[in-house]
């Protein structure tokens, strides 16, 4: 069953409650640069949200998949005591957004103020997470949508047949798996023309485009500032035959912006935390992430190897905790392959993340796709997808291009996993991430430059459905010191 137009308008209103303290926009300042703190709460004393009012802070979407998976809404759930957030805006703060999960808010104060603040007694950590240039991350483009490039008359999937077939999705969307009836939220750093783009019409026209919210600048303009979310999505969602179709032409979005196009500063961080906490909220099932977080405009705030475990940056604490109330998290490895780092970013060190490297359409590893292990020694990458000179949608036209990077290969696998999530509607995210590692090509033998290998979704569809009989009898895979199997 499609995602009604019903729940379309009833996110609408939702958002302002959902994002409580979340859309508390900071007053109006000059356009230059200011600094932005993550601040701890030491704990959810005396809040008045409640266990048995769930629907302060969460949809029905999101109540209904926690009771389906038999995952209980908890104090962790709350949103952070508004009595804290009341005093810290005495003291001259901006609050930007907050975090249910990790007990903690973004906010900007005076200079002059930053010691109060810090002497606050319900504060345990106050972290300079860098700054913004307001208004720095707002431009367009025009978007031409006249062009057009030539059909693949015998092929449905037109440009993107080779990518799809490489990783067998066709073979199960030919079984009527097509992600409808689930809900994907991709977070990114902007999505100009989804508004308008051909590639997208039936997205749109059916209402699987839901209300997308703006954690940079604190709106509900998303199709701006960066084409690169517009590309990403149109790995999944685009759907005009002989054209390009991608992987999960059926389901519904919705479009976060997360990332400041105009800097990059751990701040981000903390833009992405409270988006995966917005997805959640509203009911997503799977959150598709191409950002990570290694190198920064200020070379202090550069995160360490060591620092990669996947349970010391505030992003990967926030994509464990997701995948804990039941949504798959996926985030592409990176493209430091050639670099002198190398390494997977944050949050893609995450055991319960999949994690996503590249290949080129002749089925080699890309030289750009970043390589693991983590901190502790876990395989990293989880898997590899064609992610090299792959056919995406034009963002300022209506016809295809090409491009490369872990950014579109792990869309492309977030697609597939809506397709098995449809397809096994009362399986668990952990049954869908095991079952496309041990579809893998590379499963018996992994290692620190493909992980598992190339999932093949048909091997995935047909383990998935052995388990469900009961018939198979899981195989071990070589550990490789990955603990989280």
């Amino acid at each position: 069953m499609r995602v009604l137009i019903k729940f379309y308008a009833l996110s609408l209103l939702l958002a302002p409650a959902l994002l409580g303290a979340q859309t508390d926009k900071p007053a109006p300042v000059k356009a230059d640069t200011f600094r932005f703190y993550w601040g701890e709460f030491t704990d959810k004393k005396g809040s008045p949200y409640s266990l048995d009012r769930p629907e302060e802070f969460l949809s029905e979407k999101a109540i209904a998949r926690r009771k389906k998976y038999n995952i209980p809404v908890s104090v962790e759930d709350f949103p952070p005591n508004p009595a804290y957030l009341a005093e810290l805006r005495a003291k001259g703060a901006n609050i930007l957004h907050t975090s249910r999960w990790l007990n903690a808010a973004t906010f900007t104060i005076p200079g002059d103020s930053l010691e109060a603040v810090e002497q606050l007694g319900f504060l345990s950590n106050v972290t300079y997470m860098g700054i913004q240039i307001r208004g720095g991350a707002k431009f367009g483009r025009t978007v031409d949508m006249d062009s057009l490039m030539s059909r693949v008359e015998k092929n449905y999937y037109g440009h993107g047949a080779q990518q799809i077939a490489m990783i067998n999705g066709d073979e199960l969307h030919k079984k009527g798996y097509t992600g409808e009836g689930v809900l994907v939220a991709v977070l990114d750093g902007g999505f100009t023309g989804v508004d308008k783009s051909p590639f997208f019409e039936e997205l749109r026209k059916e209402g699987r485009l839901l209300p997308g919210f703006d954690f940079v600048d604190l709106d509900t303009t998303v199709y701006e500032s960066s084409s690169h979310g517009t590309r990403v999505l149109s790995t999944m969602a685009a759907k005009q035959p002989n054209l390009l179709v991608g992987t999960a032409p059926d389901a519904s979005y919705i479009c976060i912006k997360t990332e400041d196009v105009s800097s990059e500063y751990p701040l981000e961080e903390c833009h992405w935390v409270a988006g995966i906490e917005y997805a959640e909220s509203l009911g997503a099932d799977i959150v598709t992430s191409s950002l990570g977080y290694t190198r920064f405009d200020d070379t202090l705030f550069n995160h360490k190897w060591e620092q990669l475990n996947g349970t010391t940056a505030v992003a990967s604490k926030a994509s464990a905790i997701a995948s804990k109330k039941g949504l798959l998290v996926l985030n592409s490895a990176g493209n430091e392959g050639s670099s002198n780092w190398r390494y997977i970013g944050i949050p893609a060190d995450v055991a319960s993340t999949l994690s996503v490297g590249a290949i080129t359409l002749d089925g080699n590893l890309a030289s750009f796709s970043s390589v693991g292990p983590t901190a502790d020694e876990r395989i990293k990458p989880d898997v590899v997808a064609p992610g090299a000179r792959v056919a995406l949608a034009d963002a300022y036209s209506y016809k295809v291009s090409r491009g490369s990077g872990t950014s579109f290969s792990t869309p492309m696998v977030a697609g597939m996993v809506a397709c098995l999530f449809q397809a096994f509607p009362n399986k668990s995210s952990e049954d869908i991430f095991d079952a496309i590692r041990r579809s893998s090509s590379l499963y018996r033998n992994p290692d620190n430059e493909s992980g598992y290998g190339t999932p093949d979704f048909m091997k995935a569809y047909n383990l998935l459905r052995k388990d469900q009989k009961g018939i198979e009898k899981r195989p071990e895979p070589a550990t490789s010191g990955d603990e989280d199997h």
